[in-house]
């Protein structure tokens, strides 16, 4: 059965535009889940994580059928890959696992294996189970178990974890505290070991395959993922991983790492990640890596000023730096923050900083007047 039958067994929605599914949304017979999801997608834009809002969206599966390409905008992509791989000899662990339809898409290629889903959430594992009901499948079961201290007593040929490491922490993972991901890169791939990479390993046999796909979505936060795994004894084989693109119809363009990693003493370095994360990539200006290796790599970059902004807001506290750069007679300004946001605001590719030092000026009075500015002071290097 092809990914598409398959799906179409399952009955996955699908949306062309925004506009269709907020139109289809509030076309629902139950008006509470249009609020509710609204009120849901409206926090999300915000950054915050919350692993209640899956117990929402799949806590049927009416609600899976409906939602899940929107929550999971992947999911066409990351069967296909999974649909590619070749998976080692053992049974398969699906850690958060949602409503299960990765896992039974797996369950249903590889008949000969046994399938097992964990996830917290007892209304999601219910639908999970209706769901493999329905497909008529037998060689997968779903338990409702907290990944955190996980033992099953047993291991297994393949793991699979799918955006579940931003929901199992409690902070941010990767560029924060730097304002460049490269700088980063070294200490991020240094990162403790954390319950996600712990139960990995502890279920993981030798000569089995990690596959996760983490929204890690700059080079520092993947090194930082790396070097839990790393911490634990599993490395990715940069060779055999990618990124992976897919656009969300409410959240539009974006990349995910999508690491295949077994047990190995060697180690990624800094060099070899960057350069993985660059390879084969037409990354956009505006991508923050491109910006980076663009500055970076010209030494002839000149600070001509550049203030720092502390900021204090509802996330807690930051800051913002704003560089006014010369090379020759190119001219810069760069927008840059500890939270990972970095951006060539304006350029010129005569008359050097002069150009756009009114642009500097005017930027740094419009952020200068913001209500989350605690302190503005002049810097001089990036």
């Amino acid at each position: 059965m092809s990914i598409t039958e398959f799906l179409d067994s399952v009955d996955i929605a699908h949306f062309s535009s925004p506009e269709e599914f907020w139109e289809r949304l509030h076309g629902l017979p139950n008006k509470d889940s249009a609020v509710i999801a609204r009120t849901i997608f409206e926090e999300r834009q915000t950054g915050r994580v919350n692993p209640l809002h899956s117990s929402f969206f799949f806590q049927s599966i009416e609600n899976t059928q409906f939602f899940h390409h929107v929550v999971s905008p992947y999911l066409n992509v990351l069967l296909q890959e999974l649909d590619a791989i070749q998976l080692p000899p053992g049974d398969i662990l699906e850690l958060g696992s949602g409503a299960g339809v990765v896992a039974c898409f797996l369950a249903q290629k590889y008949p000969e294996k046994t399938v097992v889903g964990i996830d917290l959430l007892p209304d999601v594992v219910a639908t999970a189970k209706e769901l493999a009901q329905l497909l008529g499948l037998s060689n997968v079961e779903f338990r409702q178990v907290e990944i955190a201290g996980l033992q099953l007593g047993k291991t297994f040929g393949c793991v699979l974890s799918v955006a579940l490491r931003e929901e199992m922490s409690s902070g941010r993972q990767g560029s924060f505290g730097y304002f460049s991901a490269i700088a980063e890169l070294p200490h991020a791939l240094t990162a403790k070991s954390s319950p996600l990479s712990q139960c990995v390993a502890q279920h993981l046999v030798a000569g089995g395959l990690y596959v996760s796909l983490e929204r890690c979505h700059d080079v520092a936060s993947i090194a930082s993922w790396v070097g839990e795994m790393q911490s634990e004894g599993i490395s990715p084989s940069l060779e055999h991983s990618k990124m992976l693109t897919f656009t969300g119809v409410l959240t539009g363009a974006e990349k995910m790492p999508l690491l295949l990693s077994s047990r190995t003493e060697s180690h990624i370095d800094a060099e070899s990640l960057l350069q993985w994360r660059m390879s084969g990539s037409n990354e956009m200006q505006s991508d923050e890596l491109a910006v980076e290796l663009r500055i970076y790599s010209q030494r002839a970059w000149r600070v001509v000023k550049a203030t720092e902004f502390s900021i204090r807001d509802e996330l807690g506290d930051a800051a913002v730096r704003v560089y006014l750069l010369e090379c020759d007679r190119e001219g810069l300004v760069y927008f840059a923050t500890n939270r990972g946001a970095r951006e060539i605001i304006f350029e010129t590719s005569f008359g050097g900083a002069q150009i756009l030092s009114n642009k500097f000026e005017h930027l740094l009075g419009e952020l200068t007047y913001n209500p989350s500015v605690v302190d503005v002071h002049s810097i001089t290097s990036l």
